[in-house]
């Protein structure tokens, strides 16, 4: 159990849409803006895959140049390359908070192929750009694909492939882009919420991601994003360049799909929530069943140990120059860093840190009833109902043996 969750939450970390790969033959049956242009060029939008940092789709470009033969006629620009090495892995730079991508290219006949293999949906859009405008596009990309410049620091809600491919658009075009409504016109939607409404747990079914996604969140994630901030996943941005304009003109052609989603994601029960009631539940019975007394001593220093490791790990993302919304991460009010060494100290300290640790645990849900920060409560619920018993029990243990003495008359 212990290592399962551990796992789920260096995992959720990488929800990386890591670099996709393909290439078919060119196809120039959509039209562009500009028919006499030799380009190309349109968004394809990846639906999410089985994998952990497959969970949020992927963005990538398409340009199609018809002066070209070979590799370089049908390319895919791509964000989200890993840079690793032996000596700079990808845990290495997980736990130094810098995960290091790039700008990437491959042919569309390898990106069709691994699609096809990992049975995703592709989606594309044709922009409809003058040549010039074509232009400017690929000389961007181009100039980013310099060794000097290809590298980029990711991160999960401001600097990922979505959040990169909507850069250029801006940066190139200025106050004439104007992105379309990605969220509904008047929605007051969290980045939690948005990411949520994706599907990790209800619609993919991935619920120990989910559930380390939430505990990993902090408070930020619970502010209302505006709808550019949205496009920040891979699906909003497509929705958001679906109506998008450049000086007042549409920015894409309608939407085609290249490959339809063949994945049926497996209908599995819920294991943190089941998981977590049980080790509660086994707590809770051994500590008040007189008969079970070793079960107690045994689940309530796990559910110590356990809690403790969770809050440690949060506490140093929040201090660490991580990704902003793992900071501020008020999950620690009942994950206690301390939880991992109490166990080891003697009655007197106990009780005393019994008080206070039931005082935070309020504070935890008062909280979140003031949506300051979600806390997952299908999950959480259980281990703050078992941890109310492990402190209410540590410090009756306290006083029954007299270890606060009562003041002499």
């Amino acid at each position: 159990m212990l290592k399962k969750v551990l796992i789920v939450l260096i995992a959720v970390t990488f929800y990386l849409p890591v670099s996709a790969q393909h290439d078919s033959a060119a196809n120039n049956s959509s039209s562009s803006h500009d028919s006499s242009s030799h380009l190309r060029i349109s968004l394809l939008t990846c639906g999410p895959g089985e994998e952990v940092w497959e969970t949020f789709g992927h963005t990538c470009l398409r340009i199609i140049d018809s002066t070209k033969t070979g590799r370089e006629r049908d390319v895919i620009y791509n964000y989200g390359f890993l840079d690793s090495s032996p000596d700079n892995t990808v845990m290495h730079q997980f736990l130094s908070s810098h995960v290091r991508v790039y700008l990437g290219t491959s042919t569309f006949r390898e990106f069709e192929y691994q699609y096809t293999q990992e049975k995703r949906s592709v989606i594309e859009q044709v922009f409809l750009l003058s040549d010039s405008e074509k232009r400017q596009v690929l000389a961007f990309l181009n100039y980013n694909l310099r060794r000097e410049n290809k590298y980029y620091d990711y991160n999960s809600a401001y600097d990922n492939c979505s959040t990169r491919t909507l850069g250029i658009f801006t940066k190139l075009f200025g106050p004439a882009f104007v992105p379309g409504r990605a969220i509904p016109d008047g929605a007051r939607l969290t980045f939690r919420e948005l990411t949520d409404r994706y599907g990790p747990q209800k619609i993919q079914h991935k619920y120990w991601f989910s559930f380390g996604m939430e505990i990993l969140f902090g408070s930020r994630p619970d502010r209302v994003v505006n709808n550019t901030e949205a496009m920040y996943l891979s699906e909003y941005l497509m929705d958001g360049m679906d109506s998008a304009t450049i000086d007042g003109h549409l920015l894409c052609a309608p939407k085609t799909t290249l490959l339809e989603n063949k994945i049926v994601w497996p209908d599995v029960v819920n294991e943190p929530v089941i998981i977590l009631w049980i080790i509660a539940i086994l707590t809770i019975a051994g500590l008040v069943i007189p008969k079970l007394k070793i079960l107690g001593k045994i689940m309530s220093t796990f559910l110590l140990l356990l809690t403790g490791l969770v809050g440690c790990y949060l506490v140093y993302f929040w201090a660490i120059d991580a990704e902003p919304y793992w900071k501020e991460n008020y999950n620690v009010l009942w994950a206690l860093p301390a939880n991992l060494v109490i166990p080891f100290f003697g009655p007197r300290v106990k009780a005393k840190y019994a008080i206070v640790a039931l005082v935070l645990l309020a504070v935890a849900i008062i909280v979140s009833i003031l949506k300051i920060q979600h806390i997952p409560f299908p999950e959480i619920g259980s281990v703050i109902l078992a941890l109310i018993f492990v402190y209410g029990i540590m410090y009756r243990n306290a006083t029954r043996k007299n270890i606060m003495p009562e003041k002499r008359k």
